[in-house]
């Protein structure tokens, strides 16, 4: 298949591959930092110095743009998990949670864009953004529980209450994590993440 002229040794689709991996860069930068409502297609065309022409032919538009960012800083939170918990000593539920927690955490620290990203810049956008959001926030919800679970199937009568307590343990989470990014990450990340340790942990029943 061929993929197009290449130019300055790129091809076509090299080109292309670029332009969008420039524009989610921009993405994260703007929305991470200025917000959703900032980021007109212009400034995220400025931000990444392409052409504005460009941005079409990657995202229908800025909500495109928004979700695409989200999932890749959602994939970032969630892949952080189970390297953490691989290395984690034994299976005490309260280690494996502190490890888990840890890692979640981490990635937020270390890039506060990713947090306002994933916590705020969501928010009122429009109701697809809002499931998006919700059914990923739930699936947070899920692999956190799974931390402590002791990894038997629930049956189909235990899968409603599986599910209100995971959507329990991310919104409690959730909340700290927005607080604790707005502190600029005041108190210490050791502090906060051995007390959602104990709170997960006590949130799967066993504490």
């Amino acid at each position: 298949m061929s993929t197009g002229r290449t130019y300055a040794g790129a091809s076509a689709s090299d080109r292309a591959e670029d332009r969008r991996r420039r524009l989610l860069d921009a993405g994260l930068q703007v929305l991470g930092t200025d917000g959703y409502r900032a980021a007109t297609v212009r400034r995220i065309c400025r931000e990444a110095r392409v052409a504005d022409r460009y941005f079409y032919e990657c995202f229908d538009g800025t909500e495109a743009l928004l979700l695409a960012v989200y999932a890749e800083c959602t994939a970032r939170l969630r892949d952080a998990v189970p390297p953490a918990l691989a290395a984690a000593p034994g299976t005490d539920p309260l280690a494996l949670a502190r490890a888990g927690l840890d890692a979640f955490l981490r990635v937020v620290e270390d890039d506060p864009r990713l947090a306002r990203v994933v916590w705020f810049e969501v928010l009122g956008v429009s109701p697809e953004v809002e499931q998006t959001s919700l059914e990923t926030m739930s699936g947070f919800g899920r692999l956190l529980l799974a931390l402590t679970a002791d990894h038997t199937a629930p049956s189909p009568a235990d899968a409603t209450a599986t599910r209100l307590r995971a959507d329990a343990v991310i919104g409690g989470i959730s909340h700290v994590v927005m607080t604790w990014t707005v502190s600029g990450f005041d108190p210490p990340r050791d502090r906060v993440t051995d007390a959602l340790a104990l709170f997960l942990v006590g949130g799967t029943g066993l504490g």
